[in-house]
C-alpha cells in the first residue's frame, strides 16, 4: 500500500496502479523480502486482483475516494482508465510513506484498528493478556494414534494450555465442541479414507485456535486470526512464538505497543531508541537465567540458542523479536556497552525451528550466543 499511495499522486488510474504493483513485487523479490510467483494470466492482466484488494483496503481506510473496482478478470478492461483520487488523509499518508515511514506505519496501524472491528477486538483482547493457542505436531498425532487416544485426550491436552481462569467451568465442553466441529467440517462424518497425520495436526490446531478465541469472547475464527497476526506482525504491533519458556506446546501471541499511550486508537509501537538499554539488560538477564538452568553444558558461559533467548526476552518485555535482534546485534558489535560483559554470536550446531526467524548478522546466519563476564 505504501508504494500505491505514493504512486497515486502522479499516476492515478487502475492500470497504473496495477503496473506499479508488479514493479513492487519484483523489487521485493530482488531484496529477498517477497517472492514472485508464476502468473496464470498474461502480463496484460497480471496482478489485477491483488491491485484491486490493495485499492479496496485503501478505500476502506479512507486514503482513496470510493470507486467501483473490477470484481472479475473479464471486467478489468473497463476499469483500466478509471481515475483514482487520494483523499486529504490519503495525501497525508502518501507524504509520510515517502518521507517518514515509521509515522506512515503508525498511521496505517491506527487506521486498521479504527476501521476493522475484528482487528480492534483482537488488539483490545491482547491488551488484557496474551493469547495462548495449544499446538500439536504430526509426531504427537502419530503417537496418539498408536495409543488409540480419542477426542477426550485432545480436550485434556488443550485445557491446561489455554491458560483459562477458574471461572471457565465450561471450557471442557467448549474445547470438545470446537474439535468435533472442525474435524467434521474438514473430514466429514463418515471418513472413507483416514486423514494423514499432517492433516489431523492442522485440523486439531485450527480447532484449538477456535477454542482459544471463544474463551476470550472473540468473534473471529482461525482464518481471521491468521490475517490479523500477519497485519500485526508486519506493523510491529505484536509478535508470537512457540518457544517462550514455561509455555511448552503453545503458540503465544503478545502485544508489543506502548501501553502508556493515552489515545486508545493511536497504536504506538515500541522503538529501539526508547528501549535499547532496558532490553540490553534484559537480554543479559535472560541469558543468565537460561544458562543457570542448562544441564547439558558445564561451561560458565554455555552456547545457548539465540531464538530461545530472543523469545523469552521479547515476551517478558512485550516487544517484538525483531527489536530484540537489533539489541543483540548492538551488544555484539559494541554499539551498546554493558560493563563487565562480552556478547559473542556463533554459528553453532543448534537446529533452528522453522517457525522462528533466523538471526542474521551482516547477512550471515548465527544460531547461538554466549555472554561472558569480563571482570
Amino acid at each position: 500500500m505504501q508504494d500505491q499511495l505514493i504512486g497515486l499522486r502522479s499516476s492515478n488510474t487502475f492500470e497504473s496502479a496495477r503496473i506499479l504493483y508488479g514493479k513492487t513485487v519484483d523489487r521485493l523479490s530482488i531484496w529477498g523480502q517477497g517472492r514472485r510467483t508464476a502468473s496464470r494470466v498474461g502480463d496484460r492482466d497480471r496482478y489485477w486482483s491483488s491491485t484491486r484488494d490493495v485499492l479496496d483496503e485503501a478505500m476502506r481506510l479512507g486514503f482513496v475516494e470510493p470507486q467501483p473496482l473490477p470484481s472479475a478478470r473479464r471486467y478489468v478492461d473497463s476499469h483500466r482508465s478509471r481515475m483514482l483520487t487520494l483523499t486529504k488523509l490519503g495525501h497525508q499518508a502518501a507524504d509520510e510513506a515517502e518521507t517518514n515511514v515509521p509515522a506512515f506505519y503508525d498511521r496505517l496501524a491506527s487506521s486498521l484498528y479504527t476501521k476493522h472491528p475484528y482487528f480492534c477486538e483482537f488488539i483490545d483482547s491482547l491488551r488484557i493478556k496474551p493469547i495462548h493457542c495449544p499446538e500439536v505436531s504430526e509426531g504427537d498425532v502419530e503417537q496418539a494414534g498408536r495409543s488409540r487416544f480419542r477426542t477426550q485426550y485432545w480436550v485434556e491436552y488443550a485445557e491446561p494450555r489455554l491458560q483459562l481462569s477458574a471461572t471457565d467451568s465450561n471450557s471442557n465442553a467448549l474445547i470438545y465442541r470446537a474439535l468435533v466441529s472442525v474435524i467434521r467440517k474438514r473430514f466429514g462424518n463418515s471418513r472413507r479414507r483416514a486423514p494423514t497425520n499432517k492433516q489431523m495436526a492442522e485440523a486439531l490446531n485450527d480447532a484449538y485456535i477456535e477454542a482459544a478465541l471463544k474463551t476470550r469472547n472473540l468473534s473471529s475464527g482461525p482464518t481471521d486470526l491468521k490475517n490479523m497476526k500477519t497485519w500485526g506482525s508486519q506493523l510491529m504491533l505484536l509478535d508470537q512464538s512457540r518457544y517462550v519458556p514455561n509455555y511448552e506446546g503453545q503458540n503465544v501471541i503478545w502485544l508489543a505497543i506502548d501501553s502508556t499511550e493515552q489515545v486508545r486508537a493511536l497504536l504506538k509501537r515500541k522503538t529501539l531508541k526508547e528501549h535499547e538499554y532496558s532490553l540490553a539488560d534484559a537480554v543479559v538477564t535472560t541469558y543468565r537465567d537460561q544458562a543457570s538452568n542448562t544441564k547439558t553444558s558445564r561451561l560458565q558461559a554455555p552456547y545457548l540458542p539465540i531464538y530461545q533467548i530472543r523469545a523469552q526476552t521479547a515476551f517478558d518485555h512485550s516487544v517484538t523479536r525483531a527489536l530484540v535482534d537489533l539489541v543483540i546485534e548492538r551488544l555484539a558489535n559494541g554499539s551498546i556497552s554493558i560493563s563487565n560483559v562480552q556478547v559473542l554470536l556463533h554459528l553453532g550446531t543448534t537446529r533452528q525451528p522453522q517457525s522462528e526467524p533466523v538471526y542474521r548478522r551482516g547477512g550471515k546466519r548465527r544460531y547461538e550466543i554466549t555472554i561472558q563476564s569480563t571482570s
